[in-house]
């Protein structure tokens, strides 16, 4: 295949996944209203409904196995165990950039030291926002000392053939 070929390839590839992954990933609207749900909110409001303890049964389980698999994400990248982490990114990255690229991505300076689940925000049903808390410790050169310190991060996560798959920013 020619360089040429193989550059229009690639387009194409990262044209499908920004069709499949990013419409699933939209800001949505409770339904009842159409106004956006409340920012910081673990899930957003159901539609009342006979079955609304079964819908929240539902709910909780899918929330617990995505916490659970972006706990073991960030648990081998604190190890620094990038090849189990590359494991956690979805089907479509990992078809695309091969684990040397994902490795590339990391520095040292940072240390990651633990994260805390703070938010699930549903985006659709195959699509969610994670908000954590994530604590880390900078080295200073200067001071020869450690800064320790926590940062609030989302992170884009989508489920592809029922399992959650962490969406890599490229």
């Amino acid at each position: 295949m020619t360089p040429e070929m193989e550059g229009a390839v690639h387009l194409l590839r990262c044209l499908l996944v920004s069709l499949c992954v990013y419409p699933a990933m939209a800001y949505t609207a409770t339904p009842e209203s159409g106004v956006p749900a409340a920012e910081g909110s673990a899930v957003a409001p159901a539609e009342s409904a006979p079955s609304d303890a079964l819908a929240t049964e539902a709910v909780e389980a899918w929330q617990a196995v995505l916490k659970q698999r972006v706990m073991a994400r960030w648990d081998a990248l604190i190890r620094r165990d990038f090849e189990a982490a590359y494991s956690f990114t979805s089907p479509s990255y990992r078809a695309l950039f091969p684990l040397n690229v994902f490795k590339s991505k990391f520095g040292n300076k940072v240390a990651w030291r633990r994260v805390e689940v703070v938010t699930i925000e549903p985006k659709g049903e195959d699509a969610a926002t994670v908000g954590i808390d994530l604590h880390v410790g900078y080295h200073q050169p200067q001071s020869e000392q450690t800064l320790e310190m926590k940062t609030y991060i989302k992170e884009p996560w989508v489920r592809v053939d029922g399992q959650w798959w962490y969406v890599m920013k490229d």
